[in-house]
């Protein structure tokens, strides 16, 4: 079994930092390690990094410019295994939380921490507060050598990082954001083009129609763009945005349905459901599976799943098969009883059919 995320931060993580910074400025490790650590075992990650940092806070110099340049001046040599500095978070973390009001000490200093583990989180205050400022800075980071500088521009920017704060000017106008994006969609890093995609991507949650001209902009001039675009749109495209769909030569003309259904009719938590269907239509046909299962409220909660692209002529079939993993996830709490099946073909909602989910480790039968 993987080791849980949260032990990203741990003892180790921890005593490594502190040994860090006391290259720098006084700090009793053990002392410092023993604070961090207490009840650390019961916390979640980003719970663990805060915790740290505001055990870290208290032993940096007063003044802020001070103390920026002691995080700094302990940071350790570039490496391209970013994820393997995640022992710094809590520095950037103290950023986060007491740098926000000091965009010219704070913005120089989150440009190298980027460099040895994702500044994403800690930047946002800033644009918050001072987006003037903030995103003068970015645009002349669209043209910095690192590749992690140029992905902290499109992501730290994002309007809807996910576990970031909100941007919640961004949402409302993301003119700034996209400005950015108009510097990076040919980046030569895919690292970063990936970024540029996820940040369309939340432009598109609450403007899809804006989304749909920027990425019917962009194909227009380089068609090579497609593969950016297609994960930029992924959610529209799944939501059967008619914008999104013609953008990719969708059919509008109609598709014959038959014999949808689920097997088995009775599973339970842990096993897979498949889903099939004969599709008969013209054209370039889309699918996407969208499940729904008993919300914890009441109602229906759900998620649509990409099922699949295929041409089409008169003389052909498509014998569609999509299958349901039944194990529970995250990002998807999995509720017994009776679920819901549709699919959503060219943009158009076929179904639903149902099906019944037992709870883990129960017998299937009736």
């Amino acid at each position: 079994m993987a080791e849980p995320f949260k032990n990203l931060v741990s003892a180790a993580s921890i005593r490594r930092l502190g040994e860090a910074v006391a290259a720098v400025v006084p700090l009793d490790v053990d002392a410092f390690e023993a604070e961090a650590l207490r009840g650390l075992d019961a916390l979640e990650l980003k719970a663990r990094v805060v915790q740290v940092a505001a055990c870290l806070q208290p032993w940096l110099p007063a003044s802020w410019e001070a103390a920026v340049g002691v995080l700094v001046a302990a940071l350790p040599p570039r490496d391209p295994a970013l994820l393997g500095h995640a022992w710094l978070w809590p520095m950037l973390q103290v950023v986060e939380v007491h740098g926000a009001d000091a965009p010219e000490v704070s913005l120089p200093a989150l440009r190298e921490m980027t460099s040895r583990f994702s500044a994403e989180f800690a930047i946002r205050p800033l644009i918050a507060r001072h987006p003037k400022h903030a995103y003068e800075a970015l645009t002349r980071w669209c043209a910095d050598p690192d590749e992690h500088v140029r992905r902290l521009v499109s992501e730290g920017s994002r309007p809807r990082l996910p576990w970031g704060m909100q941007l919640k000017d961004a949402v409302r106008d993301p003119t700034p954001g996209l400005a950015l994006l108009e510097h990076l969609v040919d980046d030569p890093s895919a690292y970063v083009r990936r970024s540029v995609a996820n940040h369309l991507g939340d432009v598109a949650k609450d403007h899809p129609a804006r989304a749909v001209m920027v990425a019917t902009r962009w194909l227009d001039a380089k068609p090579s763009r497609q593969r950016l675009v297609r994960h930029a749109l992924r959610s529209l495209l799944k939501k059967g945005h008619p914008g999104a769909l013609a953008l990719f030569g969708t059919t509008q003309a109609p598709v014959e349905v038959s014999r949808l259904m689920v097997t088995p009719a009775l599973a339970r938590i842990g096993e897979a459901a498949v889903v099939s269907a004969e599709l008969r239509g013209e054209g370039k046909v889309r699918v996407d599976v969208v499940w729904q299962w008993p919300a914890a409220r009441g109602g229906w909660a759900g998620k649509a799943f990409t099922g699949g692209e295929r041409t089409l002529t008169n003389e052909q079939t498509w014998a569609f098969q999509h299958r349901l993993s039944l194990l529970p996830v995250t990002t998807r709490p999995i509720r017994p009883g009776p679920q819901r099946v549709w699919l959503r073909v060219c943009g158009l909602d076929v179904g639903p059919v149902e099906f019944v989910l037992r709870g883990e480790g129960t017998l299937v039968g009736p």
